[in-house]
């Protein structure tokens, strides 16, 4: 079976490539006849669609229209030119936050801009209605080649100073090697669901995360601090991430903060 990957430049498209060795489509998912020549050339059986305008505050304002032509028209000009399965990489974003986690069968009501045109993605798979399609949502990536939230809170933490980091959003990191692993699991399974989730086992506080970050890499926490206070300009979900129950019922693997946290400690000391 010959996997290919949108948006090969990004955090989880790079991995999927370098490691799992899927195979790059060269694409601008926004121009359609480029979209279908590239189909043509590579020949793939599914299609992981990882291209997409993800900068949350930049689609409240000038990345807004960008997010509406990958995010939407991108995702339209894939499931048009292609014949195979197409399975959609989606966010709990998509949410608006109130009582999560979420499971397959919650109903979608994003309340930014960036959720909105990931939600209308969504709708493009459901509209279309192709049988293996799988819309799999996950968040809070960390791990991989740019810079993540992981990071962030490292560098911070080597500084030896005192900074907030809110308690109010609440999600299941995920370790992108462990979605990896859980995609190509989910490609060999025969009668995909329509949707899935994966993503880390723990559904915790930015601030619990960090929190956990620093142990795992022998800071000391005290430096950590509370704050009830969320930043950037985007409305984003607070009580948010995903139930995994069908998940680990289809035995797609299922890791928690603290694997994915040691795994990334190794990888930076070799």
């Amino acid at each position: 079976m010959k996997v290919a990957v949108t948006g090969h430049r990004g955090r989880l498209g790079k991995y999927l490539v370098d490691r799992l060795k899927y195979v790059p489509l060269e694409c601008d998912v926004t121009k359609p006849k480029k979209v279908a020549k590239e189909i043509e050339r590579v020949q793939p059986d599914t299609i992981i669609h990882c291209a997409a305008v993800t900068d949350v505050d930049g689609c409240e304002g000038a990345l807004y229209e960008d997010a509406i032509q990958v995010n939407i028209n991108g995702t339209t000009n894939i499931r048009q030119s292609f014949e195979g399965q197409v399975i959609y990489i989606s966010t709990d974003y998509v949410f608006d936050g109130v009582d999560g986690p979420y499971s397959e069968e919650s109903y979608p009501s994003p309340i930014c801009h960036y959720g909105y045109t990931k939600k209308r993605g969504e709708d493009v798979i459901q509209e279309w209605d192709y049988p293996t399609d799988v819309i799999v949502r996950t968040t809070i990536l960390y791990g991989g080649h740019k810079p993540d939230f992981v990071t962030s809170i490292l560098d911070r933490l080597g500084r030896n100073e005192q900074f907030p980091v809110t308690g109010m959003l609440i999600g299941n990191p995920t370790y992108v090697p462990h979605l990896a692993e859980g995609l190509y699991k989910l490609v060999s399974l025969k009668r995909p669901p329509r949707i899935l989730n994966i993503a880390g086992e723990n559904r915790i506080s930015r601030w619990t995360f960090a929190s956990l970050i620093a142990k795992a890499f022998g800071f000391p926490k005290y430096n950590i601090l509370m704050t009830m206070r969320t930043n950037g300009t985007a409305n984003r979900p607070k009580n948010a991430g995903m139930k995994l129950e069908l998940a680990k019922t289809l035995n797609i693997p299922i890791y928690s903060v603290q694997d994915g946290l040691q795994v990334m400690k190794n990888v930076n000391n070799n």
